[in-house]
């Protein structure tokens, strides 16, 4: 059964729940080294980064390929 992270790929975007039950929402940037996890660009003038796992991963829409 492949699980929402692993349907992740560059350029979707994807909405994680925080510690606190808040939804953030984010553009797939490149894989982790973290086991079956990418990279979030969540935005903001640095490109805040966030970790999306299999733990907090509530949604995916698939970018334009």
């Amino acid at each position: 059964m492949e699980t929402l992270a692993g349907t992740i790929q560059h350029g979707d975007r994807v909405t994680i729940v925080d510690q606190f039950g808040k939804r953030h929402t984010g553009r797939a940037v490149m894989r982790s080294s973290y086991p079956n996890a990418w990279v979030l660009n969540m935005g903001g003038r640095h490109g805040t980064p966030a970790l999306a796992s299999d733990e907090n991963v509530v949604a995916v829409r698939k970018g334009r390929r």
